[in-house]
């Protein structure tokens, strides 16, 4: 059961929480993470080892080593193998109300091959409620608030933002459309939450629906798809929420800029150019399944030059997707020639008003195009991929037109690749 007086004390703590520069953030967390290293080291049998070990001297973490080290990592004593059992049972039953012994069991969506599994104890839900609260509502956190929230699964994590005046309502994304859509409209939400592919269906239903913020989660907001939702709900910004199982990272300022967390996560950053990093993140705040120098397998792109709304956080230009997207070509030279996820979009952007479409690398190398578009510009595509091809050094591939296609189960990635390294 959440703790109401927790969850405001939250919101309250960080909704007031500034920072004059970067040099009083670095403090700040460094403060944290000594506190964080202190107790992960005393409660976790992975990395009791490392007791008064500074953070680089911990080793780098991702998905697949800590659900293999899954039960001496966590510190409340929750076995894997029970873990994934709640965790799907309650998927299939729809039902995820259910704790593994007063700990929230979740189960990530699976868009890399290791599925993962979450751990939430009551006190880390209200933190976490709190936080996200002072993150994404546009009043005083006493006013009176719909929100509606599409989502795979749903959770008592999310339940926990409920209270008396924010009034939460789950929105099965396995649930028909037209039952949805009959109940947002009953609802009238001040603010919606959904993946892009949910938030680009209901813009044919906006007329019926009038929210103040829309918010973006789950899948990468592509620009073009970004202003079809704003023209669609007359809004200024679409905000977006970097969210996944391993915790809040970054969200969306009044200016319309991603900023990351880093009031409560520290982010090292592996850059791939200039701008262009992977992020290995750090969160000083979760106790029960200890987030330690974790690299996650996202490409982010940094913002150079200081967001006006005046934040000393981190700002993104974007979240560009995964890093397993990026495609890979066979060089001229017999080289790999590797091209980031934005520079495919730029190609389809090139060729015209194109709409919904999806780009897939094959395993072998070969581009599949999935798009209802007129033979001109599947022949200005090709002759932008040549021109690519040119400059970047690598083979033409061949390519492939299908007619547009989308599976409801999986998230929408516009570019994709499932060519093996």
């Amino acid at each position: 059961m959440s703790n109401k007086i927790s969850i405001l004390m939250t919101y309250l703590k960080y909704k007031r929480m500034h920072f004059k520069n970067r040099d009083e953030l670095e403090r700040y967390q460094k403060k944290q993470i000594t506190k964080q290293l202190d107790f992960v080291t005393s409660c976790s049998g992975f990395y009791g080892s490392y007791k008064g070990k500074p953070l680089e001297e911990l080793p780098l973490m991702d998905k697949k080593q800590m659900m293999d080290n899954f039960d001496e990592l966590n510190t409340v004593g929750t076995n894997r193998e029970e873990a994934m059992k709640l965790a799907i049972d309650s998927e299939r039953s729809r039902d995820f109300s259910e704790k593994l012994n007063h700990i929230t069991v979740g189960l990530s969506s699976g868009t890399s091959d290791t599925r993962g599994i979450f751990l939430v104890s009551d006190k880390e839900k209200d933190m976490w409620a709190g936080y996200i609260l002072s993150k994404v509502l546009y009043g005083s956190i006493l006013d009176k608030y719909e929100v509606a929230f599409f989502m795979r699964a749903n959770s008592n994590l999310y339940e926990s933002v409920s209270s008396s005046n924010i009034h939460f309502v789950f929105y099965d994304i396995y649930q028909s459309v037209e039952d949805n859509i009959r109940r947002l409209i009953e609802q009238k939400p001040d603010i919606i939450v959904g993946q892009p592919s949910i938030l680009l269906d209901l813009c044919r239903y906006a007329k019926d629906l009038h929210p103040k913020k829309v918010i973006s989660i789950a899948e990468v907001l592509e620009d073009s798809d970004r202003e079809i939702i704003c023209r669609a709900f007359n809004v200024d910004v679409i905000h977006q929420v970097y969210q996944c199982t391993e915790g809040c990272l970054a969200t969306t300022c009044d200016q319309g800029t991603i900023h990351l967390n880093e009031d409560i996560v520290f982010f090292e950053k592996e850059y791939l150019d200039e701008k262009r990093f992977i992020p290995v993140i750090t969160d000083f705040t979760r106790t029960s399944q200890p987030i330690i120098r974790y690299r996650l397998n996202d490409i982010l792109v940094e913002r150079k030059d200081r967001c006006p709304c005046g934040s000393c956080f981190t700002a993104l230009e974007r979240i560009e997707g995964r890093e397993d997207d990026v495609f890979v070509f066979d060089g001229k030279e017999n080289e790999e020639i590797k091209v980031f996820p934005d520079f495919i979009r730029r190609l389809v952007m090139f060729s015209g008003e194109v709409g919904d479409y999806r780009i897939v690398q094959a395993e072998d190398g070969s581009l599949e195009v999935y798009w209802d578009q007129s033979s001109d510009i599947r022949d200005k595509f090709l002759t932008e991929l040549e021109k690519m091809a040119s400059d970047r050094g690598f083979i033409m591939p061949a390519v492939d037109f299908y007619e547009y296609s989308f599976d409801r189960s999986r998230k929408l990635k516009r570019v994709e690749s499932r060519r093996k390294r």
